[in-house]
């Protein structure tokens, strides 16, 4: 019981910040770069952190490494188009599409590593496309034109580079521990964020930042957050059967959706969502099915 609480905890965990991400990119900060520098800067302390804290057991083989830092790259090219969709789309269509994950993993399994997949993968593979277009679709007002969201191919793109960067941290982690795994990964991750945006004028941009050290302050608790998913996740999965942590995990689109409903309630300009009564039908019946989706293709694999 106790690694279901602590799963179902890292997954809604990680929705509330990813609700913080969108108030920060859409509200607070004047471009994705000014947002980038801390997030980069607070990903490197905590790497330095844990590396120092938790040493690297005896050969853990240079190709395990390369795969971490691979990966680990990878997330980090991935994280810097989430957040720049963030700050122009809806968190309810950005995050759901993200965790369609799994599926590009179960279907790169098949010419990768040789596997079929049977009649309910399939099916929960058509439950997630089916799910990530309805998401993305805009109707046109007044017998507008409906359309994918501009960003659908971008995000599916991101989704299929998630998944090959977590075959590799699977790979990479064979040989260390997810302390060290975690440790490279922020190292790297915090770097690409850096080279992306650390430049002067993005440094000045950052200095005269009105209410600065609030906003600051606001984005290291938000990635204070994301490393506290982390460890929930891995204690999670430390404690019951991968498979089913996994298929809690990717629970998040649903916290996703009841957060942003909420937060449109409460707060209607905390973040960027339009929900009125037609789009949140459509929003829930395409969370449902792409959250089945990733739940059948999490336990079955």
């Amino acid at each position: 019981m106790t690694w279901i609480i602590t799963a179902l905890a890292a997954s809604m965990v990680v929705s509330i910040g990813n609700m913080i991400d969108s108030h920060l990119l859409s509200k607070k900060m004047p471009s994705l770069t000014s947002f980038l520098i801390p997030t980069g800067l607070t990903q490197l302390v905590a790497a330095c952190i844990l590396l120092l804290v938790f040493p690297f057991p005896n050969n853990p083989g240079a190709s395990h490494i390369l795969a971490v830092i691979g990966a680990a790259s990878l997330n980090g090219c991935v994280s810097i188009i989430i957040m720049n969709t963030l700050r122009k789309s809806e968190v309810s269509r950005v995050i759901p599409i993200l965790c369609s994950a799994p599926i590009f993993v179960a279907l790169l399994s098949i010419p990768i590593l040789g596997e079929t997949m049977g009649y309910w993968q399939w099916l929960a593979v058509m439950m997630t496309v089916t799910g990530a277009i309805l998401i993305s679709l805009h109707f046109g007002q007044g017998g507008g034109k409906t359309r994918l969201h501009k960003s659908f191919f971008l995000l599916l793109l991101a989704a299929l580079m998630s998944a090959v960067a977590s075959i590799g941290f699977k790979y990479g982690m064979k040989t260390m521990p997810f302390w060290n795994a975690y440790g490279i990964a922020a190292m790297c991750m915090g770097s690409v964020m850096l080279i992306y945006s650390l430049r002067k004028s993005n440094l000045l941009e950052l200095k005269n930042l009105p209410q600065r050290t609030q906003k600051v302050g606001l984005i290291i608790g938000d990635q204070c957050i994301g490393i506290l998913s982390a460890i929930l996740a891995f204690r999670a999965m430390s404690l019951g059967p991968v498979s089913l942590v996994n298929a809690l995990l990717n629970t998040r689109p649903v916290f996703v959706f009841i957060f942003s409903l909420v937060l449109t309630w409460l707060v209607p300009n905390f973040i960027n969502e339009s929900l009125n009564k037609r789009t949140a039908a459509i929003k829930f019946f395409a969370v449902i099915l792409m959250t089945g989706g990733i739940v059948i293709i999490s336990i079955s694999k």
